[in-house]
């Protein structure tokens, strides 16, 4: 009996033995496989950094809800912004205007930030209707962004100070290099034309706040008008509120 376990132990080393003999080393890829795999790494590579070297667009997404979170908690007053449901780089956005000469203005605006955020070109906003002001181009309502941010620093720069720049422009106005020379010209030298002028801006803009936007995105900014009965409603809760507060 031991023999013949002595005899077996015997026979399983050898099998063994035999076993690790014949292993290999697995054979090296055809060149058109490795090639693949490469371009493969490469894409991966591509999509998370950018082809460019800038931000892929996974992390370009992640940059920008890091940006709309920080809009988030500086709370800016009077302005609003939502980033478009087809992309993360167009956000719709409205300004409210509460005092001085542009008060009561309710002004509708795109931000459009470039594809390769926030290595390129400052973010650029647009206003729906081109408002009467010296920094404003008459034309197609962009905003000279540039003369704030004449070089967009990644790290330094964010979107917020774009928007905060947005509403400043309705309380302190510029008139240097400016975009609308005729603004410009009124407000230094003739500031009751200037404000007529910009009455006639801030009712055109009021009196297009409901008309339908004119983007199909379920994002853009619409308006619709508030019956009495709901409004009045509304307008005694916040008062009820403001009195607990106090």
């Amino acid at each position: 009996m031991t023999d013949a376990k002595a005899k077996l132990d015997e026979d399983q080393l050898t099998t063994s033995k035999r076993a690790v003999t014949k292993k290999q080393l697995p054979k090296i890829p055809p060149e058109q496989a490795y090639s693949a795999s490469s371009t493969r790494m490469k894409e991966r590579q591509n999509s998370l950094t950018g082809a460019n070297g800038s931000y892929g667009p996974y992390f370009l997404e992640y940059s920008l809800l890091a940006e709309y979170n920080q809009l988030q908690k500086n709370k800016l007053p009077g302005v609003y912004v939502i980033p478009s449901a087809g992309s993360p780089l167009h956000w719709f956005g409205v300004l409210f205007v509460r005092q001085g000469m542009y008060q009561e203005g309710v002004f509708k605006f795109d931000l459009i930030i470039p594809d390769n955020y926030p290595d390129g070109e400052c973010p650029r906003l647009i206003f729906k209707i081109p408002i009467f002001h010296p920094v404003i181009d008459v034309m197609t309502g962009e905003l000279d962004v540039k003369r704030a941010f004449p070089k967009w620093k990644r790290g330094v720069n964010h979107i917020w100070q774009i928007l905060l720049y947005a509403r400043r422009v309705f309380y302190k106005i510029d008139t240097k290099l400016p975009l609308n020379p005729q603004a410009a010209a009124l407000y230094d030298n003739d500031q009751e034309l200037f404000k007529s002028k910009v009455l006639e801006s801030v009712q055109l803009c009021k009196s297009k706040m409901y008309e339908a936007p004119d983007s199909d995105d379920p994002h853009a900014i619409r308006f619709s008008e508030l019956p009495d009965e709901t409004h009045d409603k509304v307008k005694h809760s916040i008062c009820e509120a403001k009195v607990c507060l106090s």
